[in-house]
């Protein structure tokens, strides 16, 4: 909340932290009201070292991060998810966004990845590097981004809230965490 992280977005607490098991990768990190942060040096043995560059944008939403999905092939690369309506914020409205930081210019470039998803809250994200295919959570089940735009992501999973898709790089299994309706598995291509 200090003023080196800018005025925007208001600040608030971190939401999502992820980073790819590797040496010397980057730490992503969220806020509750829309802030992304990357650490290039996460692993620093001082902590108080540890320096974090926010690359987040007016054009985002201001709204709660719910995932980041980090492309194993290049940690640079993710793809974020935001929960909440467009309606909230009509000015900025999106819910999924590929985003590549650049770390020589410290800049990142965003991608929109919302059209044919519809305005609804998007609550968990997993990217399989494999296949290439990018998964998001729902209020009415897990979607998958295609040449055909967003489509189920298979036959058999309720059309329920899922809250959390956690997906095994090296299987590619992905497992859809549902709301009262138990745990799913899809297994990959």
């Amino acid at each position: 909340t200090g003023p080196t992280c800018g005025r925007g977005k208001s600040g608030s607490y971190v939401v999502a932290i992820s980073r790819i098991r590797a040496k010397d990768t980057p730490l992503w990190v969220a806020t509750r009201i829309g802030r992304l942060f990357i650490s290039n040096n996460a692993t620093a043995p001082d902590a108080a070292a540890v320096t974090y560059r926010r690359i987040d944008t007016p054009a985002q939403p201001a709204r709660f991060i719910s995932g980041i999905a980090i492309d194993i092939n290049n940690p640079f690369h993710a793809f974020v998810s935001f929960s909440g309506y467009d309606a909230y914020t009509p000015k900025t409205p999106g819910h999924v966004f590929e985003v590549t930081y650049d770390p020589k210019a410290g800049t990142a470039k965003w991608k929109d990845l919302s059209a044919g998803l519809g305005d609804q809250p998007v609550t968990g994200i997993a990217y399989d590097a494999g296949s290439r295919q990018l998964f998001v959570a729902t209020d009415f089940g897990v979607l998958v981004h295609g040449s055909a735009g967003w489509l189920s992501a298979a036959r058999g999973l309720p059309p329920v809230a899922v809250y959390q898709l956690v997906l095994d790089q090296g299987s590619h299994l992905l497992y859809a965490a549902t709301h009262g309706r138990g745990i799913y598995r899809l297994e990959g291509e």
